[in-house]
């Protein structure tokens, strides 16, 4: 395993001008002494994501992103660090091998056990205790290799938990739901079941999916619980397989199952994913946005797997993510298509997948009897409502004249209709998100992290002249800009970010910081100024304190003595 040191870092990231990766992503429009653009990480309608080539760091004006070459490559590919340092060391012709460097982070035990775990449950299957559940695979068309590739496992009776306690911590194995406790019995979480690791985008294991392959009166599935790890909003079954085939083909296949996702990937289909569940999430929808990718929805053909097409087609679009969908007859969902038909049928009805626009049409439809009137009229307002909710301007064109053929109607009736929709959602006045009011403290406390974070003379002016701040997530703040500062014998904001990479408490609040519009420019008086308003909270925090006291003590010398306190407080106050 390699791990670069800083110079290596500092190379990678001298070889690639931000300006010249982010306009190979976005496009950049020279504004002053820095470039401008569009920002991909929110939903933006102005150029409000600015990008300095003399800093070599981007920041968005309005949601908060910020970073260096290397943080932009890792949210807009929607890598890991390492991964990131890679991209950037190919693009610029730099030989290394970070991809498989460790990523070091709290949760590390934790990914260490299901580690373990998996292979425990690996080696159950490949023994002789595994043959019944090999004969199952083996007729759902489960070779070896994809055993293999998927790290599929076993569960048994036998006490897993037994073994894991003689090197773990039982708190731990119960937080991960390796262990449950039952009726004040300590048992294993999963028993008698064909096991599915879940990883996450890294490729750590932070859960589990078990089967059931015997007659049983058990659910079908179970999976791992909420953990502090295995966060199911969060989760796309093998994206850590897919990514890189998704990014390559520009395309994400999403399916309902594991085994769908495993069949897709054994006849060729790399770009596969399994949503857990029948819906998206918000994350899932964030996490594909920031793809830049199309969609193609493969859910059941059920009516529950229809109407999930449905809802997760309309997110999508509302999104302005191209989305179409993949449809068969008589069979449930991929796995059984596939396993009955083979891959030449598939590939079939994967190149003629319609777009969603179309599939939603046809389902409008299947209840409908067009002949008759009120009913055709019913379908054609629900159309067209259908047809106003596309962001394609030239699709909306095409299906309004395809709706005007297919029942004889004039194209101007159906954009009277669509004018008056359109109209209807202008008189809805937008809401605008709320923002915070911000107080005094606040924005002293703001203004200073920000100046802390762009000039290093300001670092050592705070541990001088001050020292502290209010929130315990400022403070934390600034003892990593101090501690940064103190270790390495300068400060620089670039070096900052790889610093804290791994610490996604500091990193948000560094994001939070970054979202107000700030410039670095100062002066002493400005920064004297912050400094006092500090300084007067802690203050006022310290007579409020002094006054409780007086109120509960009834000696009247020490009433005396706490009044002077306060008085002498006062007085220092003022000389500022």
């Amino acid at each position: 395993m390699v791990i670069l040191k800083k110079d290596e870092i500092d190379a990678i990231k001298s070889a690639n001008n931000i300006v010249d990766v982010i306009g190979e992503k976005l496009n950049l429009v020279k504004k002053g002494k820095n470039y401008s653009a569009v920002c991909p990480f929110h939903d933006d309608h102005s150029p409000s994501m600015s990008v300095s080539e003399e800093k070599q760091i981007f920041k968005c004006f309005s949601c908060g992103a910020y970073g260096n070459v290397i943080k932009f490559i890792q949210d807009f590919d929607h890598v890991s660090f390492n991964e990131a340092l890679q991209i950037l060391a190919d693009r610029a012709g730099i030989k290394i091998n970070v991809s498989s460097a460790p990523k070091t982070t709290n949760y590390s035990k934790y990914y260490d056990i299901n580690s373990v775990v998996c292979t425990f449950y690996k080696n159950n299957l490949l023994s002789s205790i595994g043959n019944k559940a090999i004969e199952y695979l083996n007729s759902r068309g489960i070779n070896r290799d994809l055993i293999n590739e998927f790290d599929i496992g076993l569960s048994t009776t036998s006490q897993l938990g037994k073994m894991l306690s003689k090197k773990y911590n039982q708190e731990d194995l119960l937080s991960i739901d390796i262990l449950k406790e039952y009726n004040g019995r300590i048992l294993d979480s999963f028993t008698n079941r064909i096991i599915f690791p879940i990883k996450d985008e890294d490729g750590n294991i932070i859960g589990f999916s078990g089967r059931i392959y015997e007659k049983s009166d058990e659910s079908k599935y179970y999976n791992t619980k909420e953990t502090v790890i295995f966060k199911k909003s969060n989760i796309l079954y093998n994206f850590h397989n897919a990514k890189k085939e998704i990014k390559a083909k520009k395309e994400i296949i999403l399916v309902e199952g594991y085994m769908d996702a495993i069949r897709l990937s054994s006849i060729g289909y790399k770009n596969v994913v399994a949503i857990m569940g029948t819906s998206l999430t918000k994350e899932n929808l964030s996490k594909i946005q920031k793809l830049k990718c199309s969609v193609v929805l493969n859910l059941d053909q059920d009516n529950a797997g229809k109407s999930a097409n449905l809802v997760i087609g309309d997110e999508l679009t509302k999104r302005n993510i191209k989305t179409s969908v993949i449809v068969f007859d008589d069979y449930k969902d991929s796995d059984e298509f596939i396993l009955a038909k083979g891959k030449d049928a598939f590939d079939i009805s994967y190149n003629n997948k319609i777009p969603f626009i179309d599939f939603k049409l046809k389902h409008l439809k299947s209840d409908k009897n067009l002949k008759d009137s009120s009913e055709a009229a019913e379908y054609i307002n629900k159309a067209i409502e259908s047809i106003n909710e596309l962001n394609d301007e030239i699709l909306k064109e095409l299906k309004i004249n395809e709706l005007s053929k297919e029942f004889g109607i004039d194209t101007s009736i159906i954009k009277v209709k669509l004018k008056d929709k359109t109209k209807e959602i202008d008189e809805i006045p937008e809401e605008k998100p709320k923002k915070i009011k911000l107080n005094k403290y606040d924005i002293s406390e703001i203004r200073i992290l920000y100046l802390m974070l762009n000039n290093e003379e300001v670092i050592t002016y705070f541990e001088n002249a001050l020292g502290y701040l209010i929130k315990d997530d400022a403070n934390l703040l600034a003892s990593k800009i101090i501690s940064f500062k103190n270790d390495y014998g300068y400060f620089n904001f670039n070096d900052f970010i790889d610093y804290v990479k791994d610490d996604e408490k500091v990193e948000n609040i560094i994001k939070e910081i970054m979202s107000y519009t700030n410039t670095e420019e100062y002066t002493d008086e400005e920064l004297d100024d912050y400094f006092n308003v500090i300084k007067e909270h802690r203050v006022k925090k310290r007579i409020r304190w002094l006054k409780e006291e007086m109120k509960k003590t009834l000696d009247i010398n020490k009433k005396i003595e706490l009044g002077e306190k306060i008085n002498n407080i006062t007085k220092e106050v003022i000389k500022w």
